[in-house]
């Protein structure tokens, strides 16, 4: 029932109000996504990608949804120019849903990592999602190999190979930049400081 859309609305504000110039904030979302009608022109297949938030009862309804407009325009207008963002989305339909084609994202640091395609499903293996698993299967490997710092390029490359290698999934995990941004000019922020197996790891070790 916490996480209704003005429940998220709010907390990207007061988060945003606590962050400064080289400070990350990390957006990760594993839930429901949807399509909902395009409201503002600005979508070649006519829809909106959408976030499945709650109503405060718990329920899902067209009015609980945050389509990715309402997203980026509360992402922009909560963080400074100068904060580095990183959206992780594991949900259906989310390929676009940082809406970066919006001309308030330029002149940041914004990447957006997704579990697939604008009209794609991310798929689920019970106890998670396989583009989460898939990521820190990548993290567990990078730390293995001996890798302190890394990009977030070379995190959703090995992300990749995870998938293939451990899930084989008909999903395109896939990463976006905001304008003139590139995968390569963002440390990966999220490195373990103890060694880490990553819970599909602990699986097979069992």
């Amino acid at each position: 029932e916490q996480c209704t859309k003005e429940n998220v609305l709010a907390q990207l504000e007061s988060i945003g109000q606590n962050v400064g110039d080289g400070d990350y904030f990390v957006f990760y979302y594993s839930g429901h996504g949807t399509n909902l009608q395009d409201q503002s022109g600005d979508e070649a297949d006519g829809q909106d990608e959408a976030f499945c938030f709650v109503t405060p009862d718990g329920q899902i309804n067209y009015d609980s949804c945050m389509s990715d407009d309402t997203f980026a325009a509360a992402m922009t207008s909560s963080f400074g120019e100068g904060v580095k963002i990183l959206i992780l989305t594991d949900c259906c339909h989310s390929g676009t849903i940082a809406d970066f084609k919006t001309g308030s994202w330029g002149g940041r640091k914004a990447i957006s990592i997704t579990g697939c395609l604008d009209g794609q499903t991310s798929g689920d293996i019970g106890r998670g999602g396989i583009f989460t698993h898939s990521m820190l299967l990548a993290i567990g490997e990078l730390q293995r190999d001996g890798e302190e710092v890394y990009s977030v390029g070379k995190l959703y490359n090995k992300t990749l190979k995870k998938d293939n290698e451990v899930f084989n999934s008909e999903q395109s995990i896939c990463l976006q930049c905001s304008p003139g941004f590139m995968p390569n000019q963002m440390a990966w922020p999220l490195v373990p400081k103890e060694p880490y197996t990553s819970p599909m790891g602990l699986r097979s070790l069992g």
